[in-house]
């Protein structure tokens, strides 16, 4: 018993002496802060929220049908690899949102997402942009949901 703790001495002498940040602490500087805006659009009428005129755009490429676009609710949470959150959408629906990485070196970090009646969709999105996801989920008044997704913070800011 005496010889094993002696080999274990070297070991215990070169510890630190420092203490280490409680683990809380190293698990927030990993975390991931994760925001879903809600977007409810529809072909009838032609009012674009002012906030949402870059995403309107961008939407519009593909869904040139969707001419009204109005920011409904919006949601931040920080998440740390690997966990698993909810979001609270509209008509209680809600989007699954996991983090599957943090920043690459390309400043991309890796999600998927579950929308409501679709699958789960894995990408890597740009840190500090939105990515509009067109689903096609319909509210109860049959405006289209859409979510806008954006991550932070990314390498070097």
């Amino acid at each position: 018993m005496l010889l094993r703790l002696a080999g274990l001495l070297p070991w215990v002498i070169a510890l630190p002496c420092g203490q280490a940040p409680p683990p809380e602490a190293k698990n927030d500087a990993k975390k991931i802060k994760v925001t879903i805006v809600v977007i409810l659009a529809s072909e009838t009428g032609s009012e674009v929220d002012k906030q949402l005129k870059g995403i309107a755009e961008e939407v519009r490429k593909l869904n040139p049908s969707l001419t009204n676009f109005k920011l409904k609710s919006w949601e931040a949470k920080s998440l740390a690899p690997d966990e698993k959150a909810s979001f609270k959408l509209v008509d209680d629906k809600t989007a699954m949102v996991v983090v599957k990485h943090g920043a690459d070196n390309e400043n991309r970090v890796g999600l998927a997402v579950t929308a409501p009646g679709q699958s789960e969709i894995v990408y890597r999105c740009a840190c500090g942009k939105f990515l509009p996801i067109v689903t096609r989920c319909q509210t109860k008044s049959n405006e289209r949901l859409i979510l806008a997704i954006r991550v932070q913070p990314c390498n070097g800011k």
